[in-house]
């Protein structure tokens, strides 16, 4: 019987993060971990997991954390960052500093506290996958002044890190998505800030993808299937980063609207 590793979801009651319990539940013991901590047991008591409660802004609290799931669960293989905030999109009259440090706080520093202490034993046994969780907002400018920054920070410390553990047997990735059909990005579009059609019209298959979508790939950095892979940012988008030259000739719609019948 294959034995069976712990994956730890930190942001696991979130859209992305409890696809990702659910997706790894059949082969991994799912380990959700959330500030909410409700959802947390939710998501649990769906994918047969575990829920633990973090704020992964209080850096004193995720050495505690870790070390009680490793004490009452066992090894951590497999590592999940997709915690993080998403504010609206902020000019510089708005991002002032104290939001420039919480949005960081969260999603670089948080993310780097969590994958130093867990990759750091992961590095000890010899074994372990990290993925985290970035954005095309990290690869690209976009309204979002602080939260591009922040997932950038998340491309550029999955490479570091990929080298710094690889000679002790732990991969380390990047997933960076495109729009993602998640509960924070629906309630953006009940109040009017983003347009689905417009961005399903900015991508090559002409829609959005939905959280589960995204789970697929990070199950599979985690996997055995990707044991050569370390250091790098695979994009999910639905085909946005291909269509960026399409929009100075009108857009994809448009071109694809001119073209012979």
């Amino acid at each position: 019987m294959k034995l069976r590793r712990n994956a730890l979801v930190v942001g696991g009651a979130g859209g992305i993060g409890a696809a990702c319990c659910a997706a790894l539940a059949s082969d991994w013991n799912p380990i959700v971990v959330d500030r909410d901590g409700q959802a947390a047991e939710r998501v649990a008591a769906e994918t047969g997991g575990r829920a633990y409660q973090l704020d992964v802004g209080d850096a004193e609290r995720i050495q505690s954390c870790i070390d009680t799931v490793e004490r009452e669960c066992g090894d951590i293989d497999g590592l999940v960052f997709a915690a993080g905030v998403i504010p609206p999109a902020q000019g510089p009259s708005q991002v002032d500093l104290p939001v420039w440090d919480h949005i960081l706080d969260i999603n670089a520093r948080g993310a780097y506290a969590v994958c130093r202490s867990v990759g750091l034993r992961m590095a000890s046994r010899g074994r372990g996958s990290i993925v985290m969780l970035s954005s095309l907002a990290g690869m690209m400018p976009t309204p979002h002044l602080a939260y591009g920054p922040s997932k950038a920070a998340l491309i550029n410390l999955a490479g570091a890190l990929a080298v710094y553990l690889g000679r002790q047997g732990v991969r380390v990735n990047a997933v960076s998505p495109g729009p993602v059909r998640t509960p924070v990005i629906e309630a953006s579009y009940a109040r009017g800030e983003r347009d689905p059609a417009v961005m399903a019209r900015q991508t090559a298959l002409g829609r959005v993808i939905t959280p589960g979508e995204l789970a697929g790939p990070i199950a599979f950095l985690l996997s055995d299937a990707a044991a050569a892979i370390t250091g790098t940012n695979i994009v999910v988008d639905a085909g946005a980063t291909a269509t960026l030259g399409w929009n100075l000739f009108g857009g994809v719609d448009a071109v694809l609207a001119g073209l012979p019948s």
